[in-house]
């Protein structure tokens, strides 16, 4: 499966006591169907992955897959303190049907543990592997020399999500030492995808809560109207910024995805913080400006 377009980094929802919500797992995937991304991405950071247990991780996976048509794409994360638990994530996921994984680095600011790390991953499965590139979150930088030999060495090394700003130049870093044929997806929470889809990004993969106008904004440019998906951009990087605030910004969307009939409860596991009410409000504030003009941000 080539991976291309708009794959939201999905939340996982729980109950008010805290179990995964199976429910609203299927109810996610049908709505973000319904909005026309491309795929999902699950577990990652936005995802709780490393709150969950194995057996939950398992369940999440498996209830993802039965619910999202066969056609559409579903890139499962992978992170793990170690190598051989990171390997046995990507054989659950593969096995699970995962179609790519998204894995993030070890704990280890080492180029040659992280290449043996990556090797061994990529060499105990079958599935295309996506380079989680994310120091705010990992602690890691994984340097453009790294990425390269990777794509080089490890033939099913194919994307990167790249979340290490500025995104764009070393987007063209990338590049420039990799070549094209490493695809790199636009993310960190969608706040430079306009810019990251004009130089040639294959889509944006991150957890935005209105994936419907990221849709829009990657038709647009995909079709040469730059200046109507600029105009689109600009109205929506509000909500962009205030809904990707480190900390509790995984308590918005799960609190947007509450208002859009999505999840029945915003919970958090701890000791992930809850947004405040006044932050709420400020919240669907900029929501309520982008309906009074004219966008239909219902459920």
């Amino acid at each position: 499966m080539v991976l291309e377009g708009i794959y939201p980094i999905v939340p996982t929802p729980f109950g008010q006591t805290g179990a995964v919500d199976l429910e609203s797992v299927e109810r996610l995937t049908h709505f973000m169907m319904e909005k026309g991304v491309q795929g999902l991405a699950v577990l990652g950071a936005l995802g709780e992955g490393h709150k969950l247990s194995e057996a939950e991780r398992r369940s999440v996976v498996e209830s993802f897959r039965r619910a999202l048509p066969s056609h559409k794409g579903l890139v499962v994360g992978v992170r793990a303190p170690a190598t051989d638990l990171a390997v046995t994530q990507a054989l659950t996921a593969q096995a699970l049907g995962a179609d790519a994984l998204l894995v993030g680095p070890p704990p280890v600011q080492k180029e040659e543990v992280l290449f043996a790390f990556y090797q061994r991953v990529h060499d105990a499965v079958r599935l295309p592997i996506i380079i989680h590139d994310y120091p705010a979150e990992t602690g890691i930088l994984i340097s453009v020399d790294l990425m390269a030999r990777l794509h080089r060495e490890c033939e099913r090394v194919q994307y990167v999500k790249l979340e290490d700003p500025p995104t764009g130049p070393k987007m063209e870093a990338v590049w420039k030492r990799a070549g094209k044929d490493l695809k790199i997806f636009g993310a960190l929470g969608g706040l430079y995808a306009l810019e990251e889809l004009e130089r040639g990004a294959v889509g944006i993969m991150t957890g935005f809560a209105f994936p419907e106008l990221l849709v829009e904004l990657y038709r647009r440019v995909r079709t040469g109207r730059l200046e109507e998906a600029a105009e689109l951009f600009y109205d929506m990087v509000a909500l962009i910024r205030f809904e990707f605030q480190p900390g509790i910004g995984v308590s918005l969307r799960k609190h947007i995805l509450v208002h859009r009939g999505v999840f029945r409860t915003a919970t958090v596991r701890h000791p992930g913080p809850e947004a405040d009410p006044t932050t709420l409000a400020q919240l669907f504030r900029i929501v309520d400006h982008l309906k009074r003009k004219g966008y239909d941000l219902s459920g």
